[in-house]
């Protein structure tokens, strides 16, 4: 049974892979390889929905709307990597015109095709969540444009962590189903790893954490018990 699980999973895994390269597919060259240059070593973000969003009465359709929601969230955290670039001073001063405005564009483009890929959710609390993490990760960058904070890549990272696994989970219960509940187990489980440090061990999505995976709904269990076996 756990194998199964873990077959399923990584099989929509592939499925967000699929989909990320199709949207890059319709970018110039030049571009299209920037902004795979920003994508992250691991679909962490991709594996927390799908986990977070697996119905007990699984269908075609649940599984769209699920790789369609995973696909949104990793392209929502690849535009604020991309347009986080333009925040750095110094990288700024030392670009040219031409690449200052194709990064903006890039950052523009998956910002514009994550928001299509959550409304194909069809799902209207869910695009809410989607709208309200995308405002509030943005005002957070203004707000330390504003003060000139240091945007410590790491530092920015784990907020950003925490915020995207939050939401990830928030709105992939919804797509399940669950009860208010189970909601709360499911979305505690994914906030408390959020809120991990990189010195934690936050690459394991095994790791001990405070809330416990007993309290989740069995199919939701199996995923992320599948998921220590994938990162």
């Amino acid at each position: 049974m756990a194998e199964q699980v873990g077959d399923a999973l990584q099989a929509e895994l592939n499925l967000v892979a699929a989909k990320f390269e199709e949207t890059v597919a319709d970018l110039p060259d030049g571009l299209a390889q920037f902004v795979r240059s920003e994508v992250a070593d691991e679909q962490v973000l991709a594996g927390v929905v799908l986990a977070s969003a697996a119905p007990v009465n699984d269908s075609a359709e649940d599984k769209f709307r699920r790789v369609a929601l995973a696909s949104a969230l990793e392209l929502l955290q690849i535009a604020l990597n991309i347009h986080r670039l333009l925040l750095k001073p110094k990288q700024t001063d030392s670009i040219d015109s031409f690449l200052l405005g194709g990064t903006i564009l890039a950052g523009d483009y998956c910002f514009s095709r994550a928001a299509v890929l959550a409304a194909r959710t069809n799902h209207p609390r869910v695009v809410t969540i989607f709208a309200e993490l995308l405002q509030e990760l943005s005002q957070a960058n203004l707000r330390r444009v504003i003060v000139n904070e240091s945007l410590s890549r790491d530092a920015v990272g784990v907020d950003e962590r925490e915020s995207l696994f939050h939401s990830g989970a928030a709105a992939g219960v919804l797509l399940a189903g669950l009860s208010e509940e189970d909601q709360e187990a499911v979305v505690s489980y994914a906030a408390c790893l959020g809120r991990r440090r990189p010195q934690d061990g936050t690459g394991a999505l095994g790791a001990p954490v405070v809330e416990n995976l007993d309290k989740m709904p069995v199919p939701q269990r199996e995923r992320w018990r599948a998921l220590t076996s994938i990162f």
